[in-house]
C-alpha cells in the first residue's frame, strides 16, 4: 500500500467514462450483454427508436428526459439485487477488457498525490460502481434511477448526470468538501462536458471529439490520447 501524500485532499480528479476511461461505450457493453448473454429480445424499431432520441437528444430536438426514460424502461420493474447483478455480469464479461492502460495511469497518478478521485457519468450509477470498486476510486457520480415499492421505474434523480448537470454535481461534490473547482482535473472526450471543463482548472481533453479537439486546440487545454487497454487478466493496486 502506497501512502497518500495528502492526508486532507486539496484537489480532485474527474473522470469521464466512455471513450475516456472505457475503449467504448458502457451503454452499448450493457446492450451487448443483454442481447447477448442474456437473451433479451430488442426489436429492430427498439434500437432506431432509441438511436433516434439519442441523435436528437445531441442536437437539441428531443427532451433528455425522454431519452432518459428509454434507456432505463429495459429495466422498469428489476429490484436494485437484479441490477446490481447487472452491473457487476457487465462489468466482469465486457468493461473490465475495456479499460485503456493510460486512463488507469492517470488515475494512479493521481491517487500517490493524494487526491480524490471520482467517476462522473452519464451512465447508470449501479451499472458503474463495479468499475469504481476496480479502480479504487473514491465515488462514482452518475444517472441515479428511482425506485418504487423496491422496483426500477423509468425516472431518475436530477439534475442528470450530463452536460451542465456535470458541473451542478461536480461543484457540489467539491463544495462540500472544501475543495475550489479551480483545483480540480477532469478527463473527457466529449464537448457535451465543456460546462465542466470551462471552470475546472486542469482541463484534460482525452481521446476528444472533433469539436472538444478544435476547442482544446484553441484555449490551450492539455489533450490525452490513450489506444492500449489492460492485459485481462490484470489486478489493479489500491491506495
Amino acid at each position: 500500500m502506497v501512502k497518500r501524500v495528502n492526508e486532507s485532499p486539496r484537489e480532485i480528479a474527474f473522470f469521464d467514462v466512455d471513450d475516456t476511461i472505457l475503449k467504448g461505450s458502457s451503454g452499448i457493453f450493457l446492450a451487448q450483454m443483454m442481447v447477448m448473454d442474456r437473451g433479451v429480445t430488442i426489436s429492430l424499431s427498439e434500437v432506431g427508436d432509441y438511436i433516434k432520441a439519442f441523435i436528437q437528444s445531441r442536437a437539441g430536438a428531443i427532451e433528455y428526459d425522454d431519452l432518459v426514460e428509454k434507456g432505463l424502461s429495459r429495466f422498469e420493474g428489476f429490484t436494485r439485487a437484479q441490477v446490481e447483478d447487472v452491473g457487476r455480469e457487465c462489468f466482469d464479461n465486457y468493461m473490465r477488457r475495456y479499460i485503456y492502460r493510460g486512463a488507469y495511469k492517470e488515475i494512479q497518478w493521481h491517487k500517490r498525490r493524494g487526491s480524490l478521485v471520482v467517476l462522473l457519468t452519464a451512465s447508470i450509477k449501479i451499472i458503474i460502481e463495479p468499475l469504481g470498486e476496480f479502480l479504487g476510486v473514491d465515488e462514482v457520480i452518475a444517472l441515479k434511477p428511482l425506485f418504487e415499492n423496491h422496483r426500477m421505474v423509468p425516472k431518475a434523480e436530477k439534475p442528470y448526470c450530463y452536460e451542465g448537470g456535470k458541473l451542478v454535481l461536480a461543484r457540489q461534490y467539491a463544495e462540500e468538501r472544501g475543495i475550489d473547482l479551480k483545483d480540480c482535473y477532469f478527463y473527457s472526450d466529449s464537448i457535451s462536458d465543456l460546462p465542466l471543463m470551462e471552470k475546472v482548472g486542469h482541463p484534460m481533453a482525452t481521446n476528444p471529439d472533433p469539436k472538444l479537439l478544435a476547442v482544446a486546440l484553441a484555449r490551450n487545454f492539455r489533450i490525452r490520447w490513450f489506444s492500449t487497454v489492460l492485459p485481462h487478466d490484470f489486478k489493479p493496486t489500491h491506495f
